[in-house]
């Protein structure tokens, strides 16, 4: 999953590094809008899951 919403971030928007991509797991679970999106989107704790599996992609780099 990572690694295509990685290549897909840097295909479509602008390039993201491992860094940005850690940033963005952190953002999807903080709270607010974004994890409830999430979550609406994919079920209840997704956004979370999304976040622990960003983290050991970057941590695999």
């Amino acid at each position: 999953m990572t690694l295509t919403l990685r290549a897909f971030i840097t295909e479509h928007y602008y390039t993201c590094t491992p860094e940005i991509l850690r940033s963005l797991g952190e953002m999807y679970a903080a709270g607010g809008s974004m994890t409830e999106n999430i979550d609406h989107a994919g079920g209840k704790g997704t956004a979370s899951f999304a976040r622990q599996a960003i983290a050991a992609y970057c941590r695999s780099l």
